[in-house]
Order: structure tokens, then C-alpha cells, then sequence
């Protein structure tokens, strides 16, 4: 059961890899996370519809399942709080990952340890470098990823139906 948390409160964390247990949380960190972050950038309906797709109870079941996709969670207390996926993206060494804190969670220094683990996991998988997008809007997002990361580009993408920039960062591994 998630208690949620003050900031600074003392917790004990610990990441595992993702169990099918896990995935309620999973769920729930998700839809808070994304509602929170980008209802204002694209609206409630856009983001209720990117998140049937892309956190079908299935299609978390088969991450937890494939060998070369990383889906780790993290816990505060015994509380899922946050969670991450990992791979690599193409077969010239580049990979991705995908994370998420719960608000109530932010600036703790759960998203750093999740990104360790990560890229413990894509360096098991020969990934020589992480490249991940963010929206220019997700105020969150960049700060995480102007602390551990070096931006190299921008460009556009379609959500929604509607252009919105994007920031593209990478890291070596």
C-alpha cells in the first residue's frame, strides 16, 4: 500500500528488478507521473490515451519477462515509488531509458540511483551510449537530465496530433 511521503522524510530504498506483483505500481507511479507532469503541456485525454498503451497490464508483463529489456522498480520503505525501463535501441550501441519518481518523491535521488542501475544493465547489454528525448515543456525531465546528461540536439515530434519540441540528450557509457 502506498503511504506517500513529506520531502526529506527519512526512507530506506532498494531497486529490484520488476515482479508481475509490481505492476499495479507501475501503474499508478505512471498515471500520477504523467498527469502530473504533462496535463498542461497535452492535455488530460492525450495522456489518459498514451497511458492505456503504453502501461497495458500485457505489455508490462512481457517486459518484465524479456531478458534484454531492463524494468527495475524502486522502493521507499517497501513502497514502490519509482520505476525505469531500459534497452538498447539499435545495434550500433546505442540504448534508452524510460524513468519515473512519483511526485512525492522528487529530489530524493531516487531517479540517480535508478539511472546506476541502468546503465549497469545496457552496459551488460554492450550499450555504449544512452540517448533519450525529452518535451522541451517537461520543466521535471530536462533538470534530471541537464544534471546527468549532455544535451546534443532538438527537434520536433507529434503528440497528440500536435508538434511540440523536443530535447535530446545523451550519455556515455
Amino acid at each position: 500500500m502506498f503511504r506517500g511521503a513529506c520531502s526529506h522524510m527519512s526512507f530506506q530504498t532498494a531497486i529490484r528488478p520488476a515482479e508481475s506483483v509490481d505492476i499495479a505500481d507501475i501503474r499508478r507511479i505512471a498515471r500520477t507521473t504523467w498527469h502530473t507532469v504533462y496535463d498542461d503541456i497535452l492535455g488530460a485525454e492525450t495522456v489518459e490515451e498514451h497511458l492505456k498503451e503504453g502501461y497495458a497490464p500485457p505489455l508490462l508483463e512481457q517486459m518484465i519477462e524479456l531478458e534484454e529489456v531492463g524494468l527495475f522498480v524502486s522502493t521507499a520503505d517497501d513502497d514502490v515509488v519509482a520505476y525505469m525501463s531500459c534497452g538498447m535501441t539499435d545495434a550500433t550501441g546505442f540504448g534508452d531509458l524510460d524513468l519515473y519518481v512519483h511526485p512525492d518523491y522528487w529530489g530524493e535521488g531516487i531517479g540517480t540511483k535508478l539511472l546506476h542501475r541502468g546503465e549497469q544493465h545496457l552496459h551488460e547489454l554492450s550499450v555504449r551510449k544512452i540517448r533519450d528525448e525529452v518535451l522541451a515543456e517537461n520543466e521535471v525531465g530536462n533538470a534530471f537530465y541537464r544534471a546527468h546528461f549532455e544535451k546534443v540536439g532538438e527537434r520536433t515530434t507529434e503528440v497528440g496530433g500536435q508538434e511540440h519540441p523536443v530535447n535530446v540528450y545523451e550519455r556515455r557509457l
